[in-house]
């Protein structure tokens, strides 16, 4: 499979519908664990403010919300893998993957994020892969995408 090829196929498996699954994915496991957090710190119903649950609710409705955030990362990195990426995606590619892996994956005691292997298989996670790695690097389940579509 060549490198052109392989980007067709992400085309057709990581579609909008697919972003947006994943969103709403990532964003219940997000407050699940923010809630946790809140608790622990005596501040339980900290998200139940009025304010803070207006903007919530944009990040599960609407497909781009403006900010450098959560949302923006992983719309960047599905954009990036599906489409490929210029000069300034390349300047920029650091920064939302490490904020990816960074909300994900680092635990209040670490520094760095340990993320389980499984979830390189998760549409988030081979987008991830693609753009932190390169479109090589997954031409394995890339493949596999393909014979299964």
């Amino acid at each position: 499979m060549t490198v052109l090829e392989a980007y067709e196929v992400l085309r057709e498996a990581l579609t909008d519908d697919v972003m947006k699954s994943e969103r709403l994915r990532v964003y219940q496991l997000v407050m699940r664990k923010t809630r946790e957090l809140h608790s622990a710190l005596g501040v339980p119903d900290l998200l139940d403010a009025p304010h803070v649950e207006e903007k919530l609710v944009l990040f599960q409705e609407f497909h781009h919300v403006p900010g450098n955030h959560l949302w923006q990362a992983m719309q960047f990195v599905f954009r990036v893998a599906r489409d490929g990426g210029d000069e300034q995606d390349a300047e920029q590619k650091n920064e939302y993957i490490q904020l990816i892996y960074r909300t994900l994956f680092t635990s209040p005691l670490h520094k760095q994020p340990r993320i389980p292997d499984n979830w390189w298989a998760t549409p988030l996670g081979l987008a991830c892969k693609v753009v932190d790695k390169g479109i090589e690097s997954c031409m394995d389940l890339i493949e596999q995408l393909a014979q299964e579509g």
